[in-house]
Formats: C-alpha cells, sequence, structure tokens
C-alpha cells in the first residue's frame, strides 16, 4: 500500500497524471507498475487459498488509477485475513498442484511452494514496482520497501 501512496502522492505533488507512473517500466517488454501491484495482491490471495484448500480467487486486471489500485490490495488483504492460519499451515504438507498455462500444471512440495515459487515471485514484482517509482524519481529508501520494522 504505502509504494502506491508514495506514488499518488509524488504524482499529485509534481503535477503529474496518474496514468504516467502507473503505466511506466522500466524496459520496453516489461509489465507496467500497475500491473506489478495487481500480480502482488493476486499472488497473495492465491497462495493463500492455494495451502487452505479453498478456491482460488481470481481478480480480474481492471484498475486504472491509484486508488482502485489501494481497493484491490485491501480487498486482497480482508481475503487473507479470513483464512484460518491452521488451514494454511497443513497446506505445507501436501501437494499443490499450480497451473503453467493453459495445458500445464507443476505439482510443489507445499514448502517448495511457499519459499521457492510463491515468495520469489511476490518480491520480485514488489521489488520491481519499487524499482520503476525510483527509476522516476518518487523519492523511496530501503526502509519504505522493507514496511513497518517493529523497534
Amino acid at each position: 500500500m504505502h509504494l502506491v501512496e508514495s506514488a499518488q502522492d509524488f504524482c499529485h505533488e509534481n503535477e503529474i497524471e496518474e496514468a504516467v507512473i502507473l503505466q511506466a517500466r522500466l524496459a520496453p517488454d516489461m509489465h507496467p507498475f500497475i500491473w506489478q501491484i495487481q500480480m502482488v495482491s493476486e499472488f497473495a490471495p492465491r497462495c493463500c487459498a492455494r495451502l487452505a484448500e479453498l478456491e482460488v480467487v481470481n481478480y480480474p486486471n481492471v484498475e486504472t488509477s491509484f486508488d482502485e489500485l489501494k481497493d484491490r490490495i485491501n480487498m486482497a488483504l480482508a481475503y487473507v485475513e479470513t483464512i484460518d492460519d491452521k488451514k494454511l499451515d497443513s497446506g505445507l504438507e501436501r501437494i499443490q498442484e499450480v497451473p503453467f498455462g493453459p495445458d500445464k500444471t507443476i505439482p510443489f512440495r507445499g514448502p517448495i511452494y511457499l519459499h521457492h515459487f510463491f515468495l520469489p515471485n511476490f518480491y520480485f514484482h514488489i521489488s520491481t514496482a519499487y524499482n520503476i517509482l525510483r527509476n522516476n524519481g518518487v523519492k523511496l529508501g530501503k526502509m519504505d520497501f522493507m514496511g513497518n520494522i517493529p523497534e
């Protein structure tokens, strides 16, 4: 949420149209900022649903503004908070079948799914979003990426 709010504030303070940052990318063949945030807010509920043996949630990518991205993040967080911790933990004991394209599924043991598939993907997209903002002049530092760390 912090990255989206920082980007929104940056646009407002510098009189930049939201679409400029929302569609910013690091390279021509990479997805833009908005897509990176959509992926982060999709992966977390999908991971939790798989681990808890719930129907995998589908969040269509329809957002076009920072406010809509913030709503999407809040929706994803609210969903994740509804899932029982014991159900999540039990998913680490099972094989997770993850679709890869329309005709392929890859099985992962629970811990491998979490640590070698989900978390790297999650951090790749949040890091890319962070780097897009830094590349466009948004004043962020390491602690903006790290989040709230209790003292």
